[in-house]
């Protein structure tokens, strides 16, 4: 299935990442003959740093919109925990952009989407009409070409949307490319048999190596995170291209089947390319705690099956139905840091600004 660059890949890993402590061990050394320090303590802590839902589903009416800040405040209050900023990637349009900004002070940002690519057309946008979405502000396009069997993500009719998408550095914003396939005796309702699952992971590899310029944020780990030879090619892609990034919605009904330290070794080693995510206000955020909590103002245990899984070493349910159980990863502040809020300042428009400006730096 692999070419003989993912076999390389693999066979190298070891000593990269050998190659990678040297000389980050080197860089630091360096910092500290100029007599600074190699690490700046940092200025927040888990209570104050600002977190970042990069996915979410919470609507375009101002009634929605609302409810998302009574969410703001009851995460304060229960889970000491500040989060920032929400992406709506929802399939509806996004609100009159000035008065959102008006109103919430660049806590919730919009993506425009494209729900229907799924069923075989072209894109709902022209390249032109992503030009103009961007001058009025959108932080990126979500685009879903489902998991149906013959989807090509990779058709030569949807260059034009990503060659402009490249040109203008618009953010492709969580597109969902396939759904869960596990392995043996951990099938899914969505692939019966891994074959149609493997064939849209490359149609997928083949755009981005089209469009390396592309900045991609994946939904969902890409959806591999549902065994640890799926982590394993999740690792070669990170590693191939370097505008691939990867949100966490979802992922944690499903990271139950990797291995608990070879999950946390990869949160690590890839901290730079991992964004928060969640899938807030769709069904899957956490499944059985949305059924119990469908409003999007009480999804508070939600949030906290995320942080926990992030930040405690704690034992969680997992699985669509909760029936199985994985290990908090007890991520270092460093890594978390990335993860809730550095990584989207820096990938996504507007972030860092909106941040500075309601007052975290500076």
């Amino acid at each position: 299935m692999f070419n003989s660059n993912r076999r390389d890949f693999l066979k190298s890993s070891a000593t990269a990442a050998g190659a990678s402590l040297l000389f980050g061990a080197a860089v630091g050394q360096a910092a500290e003959d100029q007599g600074g320090e190699a690490k700046a303590k940092s200025p927040f802590t888990l209570a104050t740093m600002p977190r970042i839902d990069v996915h979410t589903h919470i609507g375009n009416t101002w009634k929605a919109l609302d409810d998302v800040m009574e969410l703001r405040k009851a995460i304060r209050q229960r889970l000491d925990a500040d989060l920032a900023m929400w992406f709506s990637l929802g399939s509806a349009d996004p609100p009159d952009m000035d008065e959102l900004r008006r109103r919430y002070q660049g806590r919730i940002q919009f993506c425009i989407s494209d729900f229907k690519l799924k069923l075989g057309g072209p894109f709902r946008f022209s390249p032109q009409e992503l030009v103009d979405w961007q001058k009025r502000g959108v932080v990126g396009f979500k685009f879903y070409p489902g998991w149906n069997p013959g989807i090509q993500i990779d058709r030569a009719s949807n260059e034009p949307v990503f060659s402009k998408m490249e040109e203008i550095g618009l953010v492709a914003a969580s597109p969902h490319v396939t759904n869960p396939c596990g392995t043996f005796g951990r099938r899914t309702e969505w692939f019966q048999e891994p074959v149609e699952f493997w064939r849209q992971q490359r149609a997928w590899e083949n755009v981005l190596k089209k469009h390396p310029r592309m900045v991609v944020v994946n939904a969902h780990m890409l959806w591999l995170c549902y065994s640890d030879e799926q982590l394993d090619c999740l690792r070669y892609m990170l590693s191939t291209y370097p505008n691939l990034n990867v949100d966490l919605a979802t992922t944690a009904v499903f990271l139950h089947a990797v291995g608990r330290d070879n999950l946390r070794s990869f949160m690590i080693e890839y901290a730079d390319r991992i964004l928060f995510g969640t899938d807030m206000a769709s069904q899957w955020f956490v499944p059985v705690l949305d059924k119990q909590f469908p409003e999007v103002r009480d999804k508070v245990p939600q949030y906290q099956r995320y942080f926990d899984l992030l930040e405690t070493d704690k034992e969680l349910p997992s699985g669509i139905q909760d029936e199985s159980k994985l290990r908090g990863l007890a991520l270092p502040q460093e890594v978390l840091e990335k993860i809730y809020f550095r990584n989207a300042m820096r990938i996504y428009p507007h972030v860092a600004a909106a941040l500075k400006q309601l007052g975290y730096f500076g």
